[in-house]
């Protein structure tokens, strides 16, 4: 995951967990909604850009690059390889299959597993539960009641939670998709740590003043992972050991990838600048190439290679993030403000070493896209 979804899921559970009875339930917000304040202080934050000219600095740890890619091939304009939801619908996309979104399943979803898309059941407040949305419109929930931070394994057989046993108080879980039983977990303790993902190396999790911690399931073993400057976002692809997380480094904002060594963990390219917004990571499922949404350029960590995606509005670098389709494809909605500060929406796919951008979706408000 990336994610960066963490801060999404991170507020919507604290607010499940204390929000009043009498409050309205989470779910599919309208979109004008859901991104009018962010785009206004985005937009502004963009003026503060323009006028202040943007001081970068990427920088490698030496490492040999890889050998140039191939050219790219046109971008194509065919339907999104990975899911999507359309508010107006409440229906889930994927392919060739549409499935309706039933009352009380909340309207973001993880990954494809267990025949199905991992998401939550949120039918009033203060109950939460992971699960499967299957085909068929049904709902599997998966481990117990007032539990969040849902994260599939690399293999997608497994998903870890953390489970509230109070409001200052709770656990982390792993329970096996296929048969539903919780299969481990780390002792009971206070504080709320965050899921970020789970690679290779483990299960990452922040657990505030104590730091990140790799924790693998399979052996129990724990390691604490020292990143300076660590400002708690990050994207795990599962099939790759390098990541990328965000970063403060001297008063600049930075997007950091790395992979975790013997001897800690080991940066290899650092790509930052002065720009005011908070920075959202995201990674290629091959982690080569980290995205900078905020302006809309992707970097090669291998040769620190810089591409400005030729998007035609502002690339939306909050939430929903960009979504790889594979290594090179990258999809994107985008925004503009119209009348009466109503935000509009348009999905493009850009290919990453090119830089060339086609829009897919013209009228594309109130569209989520997915992890695949």
């Amino acid at each position: 995951m990336t994610d960066t979804e963490t801060r999404l899921r991170d507020y919507l559970h604290t607010q499940a967990a204390t929000v009043s009875d009498n409050a309205q339930g989470p779910g599919l917000e309208p979109p004008e909604r859901r991104r009018h304040w962010p785009v206004l202080a985005a937009a502004a934050a963009i003026v503060v850009v323009v006028v202040l000219a943007a001081s970068l600095l990427t920088r490698s740890s030496g490492d040999q690059p890889d050998p140039a890619r191939r050219p790219a091939p046109p971008v194509s304009g065919a339907a999104p390889q990975i899911p999507y939801t359309a508010y107006e619908e409440n229906t889930l996309h994927d392919g060739k299959q549409k499935v309706r979104i039933p009352k009380g399943i909340d309207g973001y979803f993880f990954g494809r597993a267990g025949g199905g898309w991992l998401g939550s059941r949120m039918p009033k407040p203060g109950q939460f539960q992971p699960g499967i949305l299957l085909p068929n419109g049904a709902f599997r929930t998966l481990g117990p009641d007032r539990s969040g931070y849902q994260v599939l394994s690399p293999d997608r057989k497994q998903v870890a939670m953390y489970h509230y046993l109070s409001n200052t108080r709770g656990q982390v879980i792993v329970v096996d998709i296929r048969s539903g039983k919780q299969v481990t977990q780390l002792p009971a303790a206070a504080g709320q740590p965050v899921l970020l993902g789970w690679n290779q190396d483990g299960l990452w999790m922040d657990r505030g003043k104590a730091g990140l911690v790799v924790w693998q399931p399979s052996s129990g073993q724990q390691r604490p992972v020292s990143i300076p400057g660590f400002d708690g976002a990050a994207a795990i692809p599962a099939a790759a050991g390098t990541i990328v997380v965000s970063a403060k480094a001297g008063g600049k904002r930075c997007l950091r990838a790395g992979a975790l060594r013997d001897d800690g963990f080991k940066v290899l390219r650092e790509y930052c600048d002065d720009g005011p917004e908070y920075l959202y990571p995201v990674l290629s499922p091959d982690g080569r190439t980290m995205i900078q949404s905020a302006r809309a350029e992707a970097i090669d960590v291998n040769t620190g290679q810089v591409t400005k995606l030729k998007l035609q509005d502002r690339m939306v670098d909050t939430l929903p993030l960009p979504v790889f389709e594979n290594g090179t494809q990258l999809l994107t909605l985008t925004e503009t403000v119209g009348a009466g500060g109503i935000v509009h929406n348009r999905l493009f796919r850009c290919d990453v070493t090119s830089g060339e951008c086609k829009v897919l979706v013209e009228k594309a408000d109130g569209w989520t896209i997915h992890e695949p």
